[in-house]
């Protein structure tokens, strides 16, 4: 008889055993405190962080999408609803108005573009800014005889909030970055606007004077673009 007893409730707590099946996500959860908790313990613990932030700003020059006009080789144009230039990719592209997807169009086939930003009509064209055979789109800022260029970058940083030195940046970021070109008139190649005022005047060989004299003497900045701007018109006017 108290073999018989035994023997049921071995069977009950067998069949009790059976029909509690552990919830596998309040195990883990069991486990990640247990871990932590523990002195002694060499494992390690599943931690999750929820400080990321994902993504801040775009690829893209602008924020959103602009119509526009290209003007291809073929000598078409072409007027597109919402155009925009992923300037971190070096990518034209437009949204497609039927599926909402984003296209890219074929950059060597452009001779250049216009965005149409409210009342202002921006002026895009194709530069090899290492005067290496590979271009980009830039702004035109002046074409007047010698041309002036904003290049528009992007830079991609990361997240960085972990760690004692950490910057306690919780989320990556499209940066904008630009610089500005200029080419001379009837010069096709492509110069920078560097910071020291000698690297710049090594582009005029032939006016250095004439053009030293006048940064001076209109106390040029050449990280303003309307002062570089001044210079190549100055420049043309000789």
């Amino acid at each position: 008889m108290k073999l018989y007893i035994v023997i049921l409730l071995g069977l009950a707590s067998m069949a009790t055993m059976a029909q509690t099946v552990p919830d596998p996500t309040l195990y883990e959860a069991k486990e990640n405190l247990k871990e932590l908790g523990s002195t002694t313990s060499l494992g390690n613990a599943q931690t999750f962080d929820n400080r990321y932030e994902g993504v801040k700003g775009t690829p893209y020059v602008f924020e959103s999408w602009l119509p526009g006009e290209i003007y291809l080789k073929s000598r078409k144009k072409i007027v597109i609803k919402e155009l925009n230039y992923n300037c971190f990719d070096n990518e034209l592209a437009f949204l497609d108005q039927a599926t909402k997807t984003v296209r890219l169009i074929n950059r060597f086939t452009v001779e250049f573009l216009y965005f149409l930003n409210g009342s202002d009509t921006l002026l895009f064209a194709p530069i090899e800014p290492e005067n290496d055979g590979e271009f980009l789109f830039a702004q035109v800022l002046y074409n007047g005889g010698s041309k002036v260029y904003k290049r528009y970058q992007k830079e991609f940083v990361r997240a960085n909030y972990e760690g004692g030195y950490s910057a306690d940046r919780k989320y990556d970021e499209y940066a904008d970055k630009s610089s500005l070109y200029f080419s001379r008139h009837n010069d096709p190649h492509i110069y920078r606007v560097r910071k020291s005022k000698k690297q710049n005047l090594e582009a005029f060989p032939e006016a250095d004077d004439e053009i030293a004299a006048f940064i001076k003497a209109e106390k040029l900045n050449l990280k303003s673009e309307e002062d570089v701007v001044k210079l190549l018109k100055y420049y043309d006017s000789l």
